[in-house]
């Protein structure tokens, strides 16, 4: 399952909802580069201000124990993600350092663009490809990357 919504509008998933309340009760703009813990291990935020890249120079990611929500602060946003579910087999041999595997190319990748406000949803084991552009490089993006560990949903 994948959640796309914007922060004026509820989700289908009030546990989802609520984070993104409180992480939105924070004060965003003097948030720094980088990680910021909300409560421990279990909920942080990834603060990315950056250019968007090509397809091409990109990765797509996929976590083991994290959800996350990417939220577009300013800027567009283009999002891989592939809609099919990585064989188990498969999941079981992978290492997921530091909560995470990459890879450079997935099956039947389809495309989302987010802008201001909006956010999307990825649960642990769906690819997904942030920060990319499909015309090439330079769109700018700023936005959080709310971190939940799975298990406190």
């Amino acid at each position: 399952m994948m959640i796309i919504s914007n922060i004026d509008s509820s989700s289908t998933d009030s546990s989802i909802d609520s984070i993104i309340r409180r992480v939105l009760a924070e004060d965003l703009s003097i948030l720094p580069d980088g990680i910021s813990e909300i409560c421990g291990e279990d909920i942080f935020v990834n603060r990315v201000r950056t250019q968007a890249q090509s397809v091409a120079d990109s990765m797509a990611e996929m976590h083991q124990e994290y959800v996350d929500i990417h939220l577009t602060l300013s800027g567009t946003e283009t999002i891989g993600f592939c809609v099919e579910s990585e064989d188990s087999t498969a999941i079981a041999t992978l290492p997921f350092k530091n909560d995470c595997e990459l890879k450079s190319k997935v099956a039947n990748e389809q495309f989302i663009t987010l802008e201001q406000g909006q956010y999307c949803v990825f649960y642990p084991y769906q690819w997904h490809r942030p920060m990319v552009s499909r015309a090439g490089y330079g769109d700018e993006i700023d936005k959080v990357v709310i971190k939940v560990r799975a298990s406190k949903l």
